[in-house]
């Protein structure tokens, strides 16, 4: 007798390739704009993404120091230009850059799923990290997802395109679903938005 084809609701762990395309067409992981060809972008356990229009670049000029404690947001806003890209254009990435930017696709969990960004191969071998360490999307992430990217290749420029694949999502079933979901977290401070959102860090004095 033929083993039967396990069911997605069954899956806790990894989603493999067929299950990742069936949750989407379920409505359970949503992708805005939906992939045309889902076959295109689903490799064996994920997603390609790419780079959306949005992007925030640290000046050259200005504030040298940034104080974990005391930097507030909008003297972060200041240390940051804002570019908007046009369909298909290029980005000059150089190696004294930290950008901050958000990709094409609108991104939402249910509360029993964990999305977990990824860099390309293809862009890593050319020295272009796209995250430096926020690579876990919990239960409950309703946005469009940040990458916080630059190269380590010194004395080169890379050129990246808007539109172009630029990172990979894979996708985590749990056991059951998580009592708070992120939207509902008191430390949801990027979720909902379309646009890069700049280091909101800053920390609290401690009482004396």
């Amino acid at each position: 007798m033929p083993k039967q084809k396990p069911q997605l609701e069954d899956i806790i762990g990894t989603l493999p390739d067929w299950a990742i395309k069936e949750a989407i067409k379920k409505g359970e992981i949503k992708i805005e704009p939906m992939p045309s060809d889902l076959n295109e972008v689903v490799d064996e356990v994920t997603i390609d993404f790419h780079l959306g229009k949005h992007l925030k670049v640290f000046k050259k000029q200005g504030w040298e120091t940034i104080d974990t404690m005391h930097t507030s947001k909008d003297e972060m806003e200041s240390m940051m230009e804002y570019v908007e890209l046009k369909p298909g254009q290029p980005f000059i990435l150089t190696d004294d850059q930290f950008v901050i930017a958000t990709t094409a696709e609108r991104l939402s969990l249910p509360n029993d799923i964990i999305g977990h960004l990824h860099g390309k191969s293809s862009l890593a071998r050319i020295g272009v990290v796209v995250h430096s360490t926020a690579a876990r999307f919990d239960p409950g992430w309703d946005g469009c997802p940040v990458l916080e990217f630059g190269t380590f290749l010194r004395g080169k420029k890379i050129i990246i395109y808007e539109g172009s694949p630029i990172c990979a999502f894979s996708f985590e079933k749990l056991a059951a679903p998580v009592e708070r979901s992120y939207k509902n977290s008191p430390n949801n401070r990027y979720g909902g938005s379309d646009k890069p959102e700049v280091s909101n860090i800053r920390g609290k004095k401690k009482a004396k």
